[in-house]
C-alpha cells in the first residue's frame, strides 16, 4: 500500500532479455571506451551501455576540457587506447597534437567509431535501474529505456559509470568523500564563450585581480579562489573550468538537480561580469556548457588493494600495476575556498595495482574510471580522464580473459593483465637505462594495502 511518504510499485511483468553477451560495460566516458575497445579487441562479445546518446563521458557530457596532463619527460603514460582516441579526434579535425585541447563535438564521433570498429556493440538511452544477482553474482542488469526495462546479461561486468552505481547496487563495499566528514569535491559546471578577442585580454593576474574584487563585493557569488580558463581549437574561444558548487552530491537525485541550477547561475554571473570587466569579452557570448555538471567525486569501491597518500608519496610501484599517474594530488575545497595541489617528484610516478579495480562484494565485476580502491587524496590524482581511460582498459582486457576462462577477476594474475597491456601499447615497461630517473628497483614499495574480503 502507498503512504504519504512512499508508493509501493506494483508486480512487474516479465522483463525482456534483450542482449546475452560476454562483458557488459556500464557507461560510456573515458573508462567505458578503454573498456569496451578493449574487450572487444580481445575477442569478447561487448556491449556498452550508455545513458546519453553518445559516448565521452566527462569530456563529452561533462564538457571538460583539456585533456589533464598524464606525462613522463612530455610523453603520455596513458599510450593505449587513450591515444588512439587521441590520434582519432586530431584525424577528424577536433584537436591538433600534442595540443590537449579538444572539440568534445569530435570526441563523440571519435569514441564511437573506436568502440564499433572494434567489434563492440552500444546501447545508448539506457540508464540503470538495477543488478539482480545470484548470490555475490551478477546475474543480468536492468536498464531503463524508451520501451522500458530491459534485461542486459553477460560473463563478466565492467563498472564504468563513474560513480560506481552499478557497483554499489550490486552490494559492494565503497567509501564516501573525505575520512573525517565524507564530504566529496566540489563540482563545476563548465561554458565556452565565444567571439572573444584574445589578443586583448588582459594577463590572468589583472582577471584575477578583478575577479577577488568582484566577489568581496558581491557580484560574484562563488566560492573557488582563481579563476581557471583554457584556450580552445577556435581561435575566438575560451573554455571556463571555474565554477565551484559545495556540498552537492552526484549520487542524490536532488541534491544533483540543484547543482545543476546552481552551476547556471553562477556561469551567468561570470559571463556579465567578464562582458562589463574584462578586455577582450565585450562582444562575448555563451558558445556551450556541458551536457550536465561536471562531477569530481562520489563513490570510491572498496578493492582487493587500496592506494593511500602515503603509497602516492612513496611513488609506489606493484608488479601487477596497470595504470601508472604523475597528476598531483588535486583536492578542490570539499567546504568551499582553496586547492590543494602536491606534486611528485621531478621524473617519478606511481602506478595502480590490479587489485584497485577489483571489488570486494561481487565476484564477476570490475571497476574502471575514477571510482576504484583508493583514497580521498589517491582519488583527487588518478580521477583525472587520461588515466581514467587506461583503467578502463584494463579492465576490459581483465574481463574478456575472465569471460574466455570461466574465471573471476579475483582469480587472474594481475601481472597477466600488465603484460597484455604492454602488448596493447600501454607504457607499464621500465624505463630503459638512460631515461627518466623514475627509481630504482630497491625504492619501489611492492606491496598494497590489502583490505579483508
Amino acid at each position: 500500500m502507498s503512504s504519504p511518504r512512499t508508493v509501493t510499485r506494483p508486480a512487474q511483468a516479465e522483463i525482456p532479455v534483450l542482449h546475452d553477451v560476454d562483458v557488459i560495460v556500464m557507461g560510456g566516458g573515458p573508462g567505458g571506451v578503454g573498456a569496451a575497445v578493449a574487450a572487444a579487441r580481445s575477442g569478447a562479445k561487448t556491449l556498452l551501455i550508455e545513458r546519453y546518446g553518445f559516448l565521452g563521458g566527462m569530456a563529452t557530457a561533462g564538457h571538460v576540457n583539456p585533456w589533464m596532463p598524464n606525462h613522463l619527460d612530455g610523453k603520455p603514460l596513458d599510450s593505449g587506447v587513450f591515444m588512439e582516441w587521441c590520434r582519432r579526434i586530431e584525424a577528424l579535425g577536433g584537436m591538433k597534437l600534442p595540443a590537449r585541447a579538444f572539440c568534445p563535438e569530435t570526441a563523440k564521433l571519435a569514441a564511437e567509431q573506436l568502440c564499433l570498429e572494434a567489434g563492440a556493440k552500444i546501447l545508448y538511452h539506457a540508464m540503470l535501474d538495477r543488478p539482480l544477482m545470484n548470490g555475490d553474482k551478477i546475474d543480468c542488469v536492468l536498464a531503463l529505456g524508451k520501451s522500458g526495462l530491459g534485461a542486459h546479461r553477460a560473463k563478466v561486468y565492467v563498472d564504468t559509470s563513474g560513480d560506481a552505481d552499478l557497483a554499489a547496487r550490486a552490494g559492494c563495499p565503497f567509501e564516501f568523500g573525505r575520512a573525517e566528514d565524507g564530504a566529496v569535491q566540489p563540482m563545476t559546471s563548465n561554458f565556452d564563450l565565444a567571439n572573444v578577442e584574445i589578443a586583448r585580454m588582459p594577463d590572468r593576474k589583472i582577471i584575477q585581480e578583478k575577479y577577488d574584487r568582484a566577489r568581496a563585493e558581491g557580484r560574484i557569488q562563488c566560492p573557488r579562489e582563481n579563476v581557471l580558463y583554457f584556450k580552445t581549437v577556435e581561435e575566438d574561444r575560451i573554455h571556463f573550468n571555474t565554477t565551484r558548487i559545495v556540498g552537492a552530491k552526484g549520487t542524490d537525485t536532488l541534491s544533483f538537480s540543484e547543482a545543476e541550477i546552481e552551476g547556471r547561475r553562477q556561469i551567468a554571473q561570470f559571463i556579465k561580469f567578464l562582458r562589463e570587466e574584462i578586455s577582450g569579452f565585450e562582444n562575448a557570448r555563451l558558445h556551450s556548457m556541458g551536457t550536465q555538471i561536471g562531477v569530481r567525486e562520489t563513490r570510491r569501491v572498496k578493492g582487493h588493494a587500496y592506494l593511500t597518500r602515503a603509497d602516492y608519496e612513496r611513488c609506489a610501484k606493484f608488479p601487477d600495476s596497470v595504470c601508472r599517474v604523475t597528476y598531483p594530488i588535486d583536492i578542490h575545497n570539499p567546504s568551499g575556498t582553496g586547492t590543494e595541489i602536491t606534486h611528485l617528484p621531478q621524473g617519478e610516478w606511481y602506478e595502480i595495482p590490479y587489485g584497485c579495480i577489483v571489488p570486494q562484494g561481487c565476484s564477476n565485476l570490475l571497476v574502471g574510471g575514477r571510482p576504484i580502491s583508493v583514497d580521498h587524496a589517491v582519488h583527487s590524482s588518478m580521477r583525472v580522464m587520461p588515466p581514467a581511460c587506461t583503467l578502463g582498459q584494463a579492465c576490459g582486457t581483465a574481463a574478456a580473459l575472465c569471460a574466455e576462462r570461466g574465471l573471476n577477476p579475483i582469480q587472474l594474475d594481475g601481472k597477466e593483465v600488465k603484460q597484455k597491456l604492454i602488448e596493447q601499447g600501454v607504457w607499464l615497461v621500465d624505463v630503459p637505462a638512460g631515461g627518466s630517473p623514475a627509481g630504482s628497483t630497491e625504492r619501489r614499495d611492492r606491496t598494497a594495502k590489502v583490505l579483508s574480503a
